[in-house]
């Protein structure tokens, strides 16, 4: 169950309902690849839940249950002007459109979300959480428990009574006096102009053989492209439930590039994928060391049935460098002697036009 969390404000909230859209933006900026890559892991089908920043007056909360619409393209650029359209106070130049999927009128409030501690440390939304430890990110991925847990507790503030379900046809509306969704005769339709996204290609295609960094752009390229384009499949998976990137691990700076849940017939596979712009070094095993134990019920528990049997953890490099690659295989052979995860499968790539990156798997031992 794949959901993304959408900041909005009191402004902004109505137009949200009544377009049926959600969206995010950087102040003033046309332009954001951090952003862009964050949306652009949304996939037709997922599901959508809207957080109401809180002021010292009005208290946050989480409102929902919307889904993402099989529209193309799924990620819409609203620039310049166009990002401030319909009628907003916010520039928000990347937007996804929606539909209902299970509308409830009532939200959880953020104290009932994020502060009231539940009885175990495993149940509590570290996802969001994180977020607002490291600062506002416009669209959050929630992993499939915390979905679990969150869209349960809009449905008890509901008493599990729904006010639109995928077959509803009419609109939505924002009662800010009451704090609650309403519905209208009938929704506002979003035929504004937009742009195609970035093609992270040609970017790369240009830094790549001047050694300047890019791996903003390889990011972008893994959420525009994984469980979509095959030629990822031996890296991110080939069955994908769920994909996240900059998956915040911990309340330090650390965040995990690209991870991935896959299922494998009865069971899951957590696929921890750290993407690099320079060549390898023996220092990358340290930090896989780190997402691994944060990931582990055997260690930090984050992840609900991440063991050492089904945790993968990935490199991504451009090629090695030859002086240091005796160093490099020996530190990834004495971290899979641990036998904590998985042992590293190890990928680098060539790029090899403005249209084609290439990878490879690399085998070290």
């Amino acid at each position: 169950m794949r959901t993304h969390v959408f900041i909005v404000n009191e402004e902004t909230f109505p137009i949200h309902l009544q377009y049926m859209f959600a969206g995010t933006g950087a102040k003033d900026k046309n332009d954001d690849l951090s952003l862009l890559a964050d949306i652009s892991r949304v996939r037709v089908g997922d599901l959508v839940i809207f957080y109401i920043e809180g002021t010292t007056k009005v208290k946050g909360g989480f409102y929902g249950i919307f889904q993402i619409t099989d529209t193309h393209p799924t990620v819409l650029h609203a620039p310049e002007k166009n990002g401030f359209q319909p009628g907003l106070s916010k520039k928000l130049i990347y937007r996804t459109l929606l539909k209902p999927y299970e509308v409830y009128s009532k939200g959880v409030p953020e104290w009932e979300a994020l502060d009231k501690l539940p009885m175990y440390a495993t149940e509590i939304q570290w996802s969001l959480i994180y977020r607002k430890l490291k600062g506002k990110r416009g669209c959050t991925p929630l992993l499939p428990w915390e979905t679990q847990r969150l869209i349960d507790m809009i449905r008890d503030k509901n008493k599990g009574k729904p006010v639109a379900n995928k077959d509803y046809r009419g609109g939505f509306d924002w009662d800010n006096a009451n704090r609650r969704i309403v519905l209208t005769s009938s929704p506002k339709s979003y035929n504004l102009p937009y742009q195609q996204t970035m093609n992270p290609l040609p970017f790369i295609w240009e830094k790549f053989p001047e050694k300047r960094a890019y791996e903003v752009y390889l990011e972008l390229y893994f959420t525009q492209n994984a469980g979509l384009n095959k030629s990822l499949d031996t890296i991110a998976g080939d069955n994908i439930i769920w994909l996240g990137n900059e998956v915040a691990s911990g309340v330090g700076m650390q965040k995990i590039d690209i991870l991935t849940i896959n299922q494998i017939r009865d069971r899951k596979e957590y696929r921890i994928i750290e993407l690099k712009d320079e060549h390898v070094t023996t220092n990358i095993v340290e930090q896989i060391e780190y997402y691994v134990n944060w990931a582990s019920q055997n260690s930090g528990r984050h992840l609900q049935a991440a063991y050492s049997w089904n945790i993968q953890p990935i490199i991504v490099a451009p090629p090695h460098k030859p002086s240091n690659w005796k160093k490099v295989v020996q530190a990834f052979s004495d971290f899979n002697s641990k036998g904590i995860s998985l042992p590293i499968l190890y990928f680098e790539f060539q790029v090899g036009s403005e249209k084609s990156i290439n990878f490879q798997k690399v085998n070290y031992e």
